[in-house]
């Protein structure tokens, strides 16, 4: 498959070889610190027990959360767990038609959508009507904005049916964590489209991985063929204590105060940010993104980023190469030029993408 032409790589942030960063801006976590009741009930399930193969009951108190049918609710590892598998099965359906499933994909987004097509052997279009699968994120993912390529079909009257082979999937990763705006869609749109969940976020407990979906309305087949390729216990009896967790109404009164705590500290953030000559675009959600920002590295780090097209509001200052080396040292950030080409790619394709103001002082540049 090609993404527009390139190999898509597999680029995350977290943990590495140095261990976990002081700092850590690639989850876009809840700040206010693990939820107090998930983080006890995490501690303390038992783990010397398979849980129910069939999850009865977290499934019956997902789709009580939700006020849907509980064969509406589909469990899954991770949410990187479920694009792999919704993508395996829009390349399967597509295979016994004889056909190439065809994949559309936002300019900005999570990175394991493009990786799991490409391991499935999507193909990528720029049509979002011609697509079998398709994924939107709000808040997106990284600039937290709200979506708005939605395909015709959803926009028609609930009469009318979609596609048959059509699966939009909406990402509501961090729409827990959204501090204004609501949402794009209405109750009859939601109900035509995938609504991947992944509470872990919102809960500060980005170490427990567990995930669930709420399938569309008469979407029954579609739901059988997910679990049919779903491995037994996708959910470890942690990731069932957590989802168990997410639903009590404590646990979401905790999160409204976090939503409170999280929209002042957001507020001084890009006020502080402001003062020091930074720009930030319009965000509905607990984070950021920067409208420009400059790049200190190393000559050679600095032509790989150029070649990787590094906006022009992105702008690289050559220093010497042993300087650049200490300071990835210091930061503990040895993946910087990978991290930078993933962003590069992202921003490049993105519609808001303005040039560097001209005669910009040194310690400008430097912020």
């Amino acid at each position: 498959m090609t993404m527009q032409g390139e190999k898509v790589l597999r680029v995350h942030g977290g943990a590495d070889t140095l261990g976990v960063a002081r700092f850590d801006f690639s989850t876009n976590s809840n700040a206010c610190c693990p939820c107090p009741q998930s983080l006890h009930a995490v501690q303390h399930a038992d783990a010397t027990h398979y849980p129910d193969p069939d999850y009865r009951d977290l499934r019956q108190a997902l789709a009580d959360f939700h006020a849907v049918d509980v064969r509406r609710v589909v469990l899954a590892g991770s949410a990187s767990e479920f694009i792999f598998r919704i993508s395996a099965l829009a390349a399967q359906m597509a295979s016994a038609r004889g056909e190439i499933a065809q994949v559309w994909l936002p300019a900005c987004a999570y990175g394991d959508y493009a990786y799991a097509a490409q391991a499935w052997g999507l193909r990528q279009v720029q049509d979002p009507q011609a697509a079998q699968l398709l994924w939107a994120c709000e808040p997106s993912s990284p600039l937290g904005q709200a979506h708005s390529l939605w395909p015709a079909w959803l926009h028609q009257p609930h009469s009318t049916p979609q596609p048959p082979d059509a699966q939009l999937v909406l990402d509501c990763a961090y729409a827990p964590l959204q501090l204004q705006g609501q949402s794009s869609l209405t109750d009859v749109q939601r109900d035509k489209v995938w609504c991947l969940w992944t509470p872990n976020k919102a809960l500060g407990l980005t170490g427990v991985r567990a995930a669930y979906a709420i399938a569309p309305l008469q979407a029954d087949a579609t739901v059988q063929s997910l679990q049919a390729l779903a491995a037994s216990w996708s959910v470890g009896a942690h990731g069932v204590a957590m989802l168990h967790n997410w639903v009590q109404a404590d646990t979401q009164a905790w999160l409204a105060q976090c939503r409170s705590q999280l929209q002042v500290w957001k507020q001084r953030q890009l006020a502080a940010l402001e003062n020091l000559g930074w720009e930030c675009l319009p965000s509905l959600a607990n984070f950021s993104a920067p409208a420009r920002l400059w790049i200190w590295m190393c000559r050679r780090c600095a032509q790989l980023a150029s070649n990787c097209g590094i906006p022009r509001r992105w702008a690289c200052r050559a220093i010497s190469g042993s300087r650049c080396c200490r300071l990835w040292r210091k930061m503990r950030c040895s993946r910087t030029c990978s991290v930078t080409c993933k962003w590069a790619k992202c921003y490049k394709r993105a519609a808001y993408e303005r040039p560097l103001r001209h005669g910009a002082g040194h310690d400008q540049r430097r912020r």
